[in-house]
């Protein structure tokens, strides 16, 4: 099955979105900057443009306060017109400007209603204290201005402040409007960007796809030499690490192969061992009586007729036990036959009552199904029967009783074979089929006969089981039946 990583969270998109959001944040961090910075200009220029206007009408204020103090002139709306050409200047267009005395009182404002009014304000305080022009951004009538205020003052001698209002809208808004080209600008980078990154990740993700396509091929089953990669930077470097890789596998997975026929053949040899002394038991029998008709034909050569049949039942008797024998030792594939179970229950007791024949066990059968037609390898089945046997009787420290029951369950035929041992613990009921696990003392066991009894049940398209038993261990082997899979 075909792995395949989400659009969203393969490297490439990862690189288009990581790279993008920091060209993105990059250019808004820019334009942050230059923004700041032309407030701060814009700022500064109409502070100074402020700080002249204030300066410049500070002067005929003054004097026209000068010559009222003296009495040369009277007042005679004279600081009033000051006031309203400081507010009709086109540049600049301030919003408001106001004369106060040195206690703050309204003497001359752009809105008369404000006339006389006494100004308590930390503004009108820092102008009084203060020799040079403060500027402070405040608000007026719900409009943001910035008051530039002017002491009225020379040589020590104060006649109060001007103060003029203004606006911040226009330069708001020209900061509105370069706001607005910021983010168009940072946006714009932001697809050029994703547009170059996109083509520049899909150039480094081709070969890591094409690489991931050759990973998919690899059967693990059969693995396969993986063509080598031209590239010198680290995706060619990846591919020959894959190259590698594959090829220290392929040999591993050989020298493995080799490894487990060798104890397959291993286990192979020790179990017909096993079965040789009693193979050797059966087989002495009918030797004897072979000998025994031989001697009376040697005397009386005229009873062959009599003696001629049990001659031949007694070889063929032989016969059977070595092809036995040889059956249970030999390797290669599967070889599916048409088999009945009566004649493979015959067989599987007979041969597992060989292979114990020297040790105190007992085998009962305690139920047999209707004899049926399995199509299997009896050779196979006998040596997964043979090798559960040997295992039950390892466990019943070779004196004990044995169970062999088969029935017919749904489109199954299987065999229970069940000892009166101490049974398995719970804790390694799911390790007891892992190759090369084995609970018995060094050297008493390879740890793959479960294993290999396992695996060739399956071949079958059945199924090697432990079953619950109330005493000892029960091992069921289910063989589909008219070829169906278990």
């Amino acid at each position: 099955m075909k792995n395949t990583v989400p659009t969203l969270l393969s490297l490439r998109a990862k690189f288009m979105f990581f790279a993008t959001s920091l060209v993105f944040v990059f250019a808004v961090v820019l334009g942050a900057l230059a923004w700041n910075n032309q407030r701060q200009m814009l700022i500064e220029r109409l502070e100074e443009s402020g700080s002249v206007l204030v300066s410049s009408m500070a002067i005929p204020i003054i004097n026209a306060l000068l010559y009222e103090e003296l009495g040369l002139v009277s007042e005679g709306g004279l600081l009033d017109n000051f006031i309203l050409t400081i507010i009709d200047n086109p540049e600049l267009q301030p919003v408001y400007a106001l004369a106060f005395d040195t206690e703050g009182k309204i003497l001359a404002h752009s809105q008369m209603s404000l006339y006389g009014e006494q100004l308590t304000d930390a503004l009108t305080q820092q102008v009084l204290l203060n020799n040079d022009v403060q500027v402070t951004e405040t608000f007026w009538q719900g409009q943001r201005v910035l008051d530039v205020g002017e002491p009225l003052a020379i040589h020590g001698k104060r006649w109060g402040g001007l103060r003029v209002g203004l606006p911040l809208t226009p330069l708001y808004e020209e900061l509105d409007a370069l706001t607005a080209r910021i983010i168009n600008y940072s946006f714009s980078i932001a697809c050029i960007a994703l547009i170059i990154f996109y083509i520049t990740g899909e150039r480094l993700a081709r070969p890591l796809r094409r690489l991931a396509g050759q990973m998919e091929q690899v059967d693990s089953q059969s693995l396969t030499e993986v063509p080598p990669d031209p590239r010198r930077d680290e995706i060619g470097l990846l591919h020959r690490s894959f190259r590698h890789m594959i090829s220290r596998l392929i040999t591993s997975e050989k020298e493995r192969d080799q490894g487990v026929q060798q104890l397959l053949e291993n286990e192979r040899l020790v179990t017909a061992g096993r079965i040789v002394a009693g193979v050797a038991h059966e087989i002495n029998n009918p030797l004897a009586g072979i000998q025994g008709a031989l001697y009376t034909l040697q005397k009386k050569p005229d009873t062959f007729e009599q003696y001629h049949p049990l001659l031949l039942q007694e070889v063929d008797r032989i016969s059977g036990i070595v092809h036995q024998l040889l059956d249970i030792s030999s390797a290669g594939e599967l070889e599916m036959a048409a088999v009945e179970t009566d004649h493979l229950t015959d067989d599987i007791l007979r041969i597992c009552q060989l292979a114990t024949k020297d040790l105190s066990i007992e085998w009962v059968e305690e139920e047999r199904a209707a004899n049926t037609t399995l199509n299997c390898d009896a050779r196979k089945i006998q040596q997964v029967a043979l090798n559960l046997a040997i295992n039950a009787a390892d466990a019943l420290r070779n004196e004990g009783t044995i169970r062999v029951r088969s029935q017919v369950n749904g489109d199954r035929f299987c065999w229970c074979i069940t000892d009166n041992g101490p049974g398995i613990p719970k804790h390694l009921r799911q390790q007891i089929f892992t190759p090369f696990f084995t609970t018995k003392v060094a050297g008493k066991g390879t740890g793959i006969g479960l294993a290999f009894c396992a695996s060739t049940v399956e071949k079958h398209g059945g199924k090697l089981r432990l079953i619950d038993s109330v005493v000892g261990a029960s091992f069921e082997i289910c063989l589909p039946l008219n070829g169906k899979d278990v």
